[in-house]
């Protein structure tokens, strides 16, 4: 089974267990163990539901609804509130729109962790790895600007030894990000910039946040209203580099 008949199936998957016994769910499911994409799909699709079913329990029920069933009849309202068919169809639109207006605004990552670990995952979706070639760091700032990307930052001293190839623009969840292209030796690294990221839990000033995600193993930390997402550069190396007598130099 392949991710996208997973997602089929997944897409009317019902909570509580109904499912479980399913073997073709049972598969769906171990494939959204296997894909991380379909994975984190899977998960605001259950958030969604769970929000939409706590949303449709707010509707106060008609006080008259039973009495409106047996009789079989129209309870007389002005206009749009002429039944409580039209009541409570007009609380479920409204639940509806609440709870779906809520998922959507929330659907970005609100997790630092989060954010990085889609933004690297982004940097690797296949497309050609420069949008801009150069190596000098000014002309990189001034195409950026020309994206109307963010290009008012500085490489790191840590970095200063280290070969600047180009750069592209990486997308995640309708932020743009410039990740730039660094070589030491052989070793290929990737610098992403981010301003004034509005997400939780975020590097601190003082000290880089070590994490790996996937097969890289990352370092971030933030300089005045930039957050920087450093790959590629082991630990050990990283260390090296940016801490001197005992204190983190990270800045630029």
């Amino acid at each position: 089974m392949n991710s996208e008949e997973a997602k089929r199936l997944l897409e009317v998957f019902r909570p509580g267990g109904a499912d479980l016994g399913d073997p073709r769910f049972l598969e769906a499911l171990k494939q959204s163990e296997r894909d991380p994409a379909l994975g984190r799909w899977f998960d605001e699709q259950r958030r969604f539901d769970g929000q939409f079913v706590e949303g449709l329990k707010t509707i106060p029920i008609p006080s008259d609804l039973q009495e409106a069933i047996l009789a079989g009849r129209k309870v007389v309202r002005p206009r749009l509130w002429q039944s409580w068919r039209s009541r409570v169809a007009m609380a479920a639109s409204v639940a509806f729109l609440a709870v779906a207006g809520g998922v959507l605004a929330t659907s970005k990552p609100d997790q630092f962790a989060d954010f990085r670990a889609e933004l690297i995952e982004q940097a690797w979706d296949g497309k050609a790895h420069f949008d801009f070639e150069s190596s000098d760091v000014k002309e990189i700032q001034k195409w950026l600007a020309s994206e109307n990307v963010v290009a008012d930052f500085s490489l790191p001293d840590g970095l200063s030894g280290t070969r600047l190839l180009g750069c592209r623009i990486v997308e995640t969840d309708g932020v743009r990000v410039p990740m730039l292209c660094l070589a030491d030796g052989h070793k290929h690294m990737h610098l992403f910039v981010l301003e004034d990221a509005q997400l939780a839990q975020l590097p601190s000033n003082d000290k880089p946040d070590f994490e790996k995600c996937g097969v890289w193993r990352t370092a971030s930390w933030q300089q005045g209203d930039k957050t920087y997402v450093l790959t590629g550069m082991k630990y050990l190396a990283f260390v090296n580099k940016f801490r001197k007598g005992g204190r983190w130099t990270m800045s630029g």
